[in-house]
């Protein structure tokens, strides 16, 4: 019994030994591995396909300005989303967000968004009452609405001024023809 104490500390210590030894040498020879990674990145980054909800007219007076084939974010995730990561979109594609709380002052960011865009804010009545334009990509400022609204249309950078979109401009929608 005595002679087992006098050789324990021996034996517990050759035994971490033959534990530790072996990782540590595996761990340092692990930074020179040139072995591809076990998860394979993709060739493209992720991009939403775009669906066409329904097409969206915008009418100054009598005339239709513009149309637009129209994708509705009607859920609290695809508003979130909205066209975050989108590599790029066509002058006559938009998104319509059908906001839930009526007319009320309402605000949208560029996080995650690649493409520049036109925030156009409609109210109840199917007004543009604000229009934020030219919005910067990825940034991360503010772009409220000047008066209370209760939709959003996002287009593509500066196509409100091209198609004559502008405060008072009547926006209306419809399903997929």
């Amino acid at each position: 019994m005595n002679s087992f104490r006098k050789y324990a500390p021996w034996i517990v210590g050759i035994a971490m030994a033959a534990f530790i030894i072996p990782s540590t040498i595996g761990s340092l020879f692990k930074g020179n591995n040139n072995s591809k990674p076990s998860v394979i990145q993709p060739a493209q980054p992720y991009e939403p396909p775009f669906r066409m909800d329904g097409t969206l007219w915008a009418i100054n007076d009598s005339d239709t300005t513009a149309i637009f084939r129209t994708e509705y974010a009607t859920t609290p995730e695809a508003i979130e989303i909205g066209m975050m990561y989108r590599q790029s979109m066509d002058k006559d594609m938009a998104m319509l967000f059908l906001m839930s709380g009526g007319d009320q002052l309402r605000s949208f960011w560029m996080k995650n968004t690649i493409v520049p865009l036109d925030i156009i804010y409609i109210n109840s009545a199917n007004e543009v009452v604000s229009i934020q334009a030219n919005a910067a990509p990825h940034s991360m400022e503010s772009l409220p609405s000047a008066q209370p609204a209760s939709y959003v249309l996002e287009i593509y950078g500066g196509e409100a001024a091209a198609q004559g979109i502008s405060i008072g401009t009547k926006v209306y929608w419809s399903d997929k023809l």
